[in-house]
């Protein structure tokens, strides 16, 4: 009986632990490279996510007077200078899916940075 009580309390433990620290530290980014389309998807801690908007702005978000942060976003956005692509943002997660064919070599080039810059931002 002692043995199921002891079991119990170290299950217990494990679990309020996990839950408590589930979406801290774990960071995935993956970038996906196609004929006509570049993407990338991230998962980061949320406290970084001030960073990342911050980071963002910095890059895209002022040539066009748009500021991502405090936003969550679900849909397509279109930049001053014609760039478009699909965005979704929320606290601790990104994804970027952008079509090369609708958008200049310039603007795959500043999104592509963006993208993979975005790596160090939530390291």
């Amino acid at each position: 009986m002692k043995k199921q009580t002891l079991l119990f309390y170290a299950f217990m433990f494990i679990g309020i632990t996990s839950c408590r620290w589930h979406g801290h530290g774990n960071t995935n980014i993956s970038y996906s490279e196609q004929d006509h389309y570049y993407s990338m998807k991230a998962w980061f801690d949320k406290n970084k996510t001030g960073k990342v908007e911050h980071y963002m702005n910095d890059k895209i978000g002022e040539r066009s007077n748009m500021s991502f942060t405090n936003t969550r976003i679900d849909g397509q956005i279109a930049l001053d200078d014609h760039t478009t692509f699909y965005l979704k943002k929320y606290s601790g997660f990104l994804e970027i899916k952008f079509n090369k064919e609708e958008n200049s070599y310039d603007s795959y080039q500043r999104i592509k940075a963006m993208c993979e810059g975005i790596k160090e931002v939530v390291k």
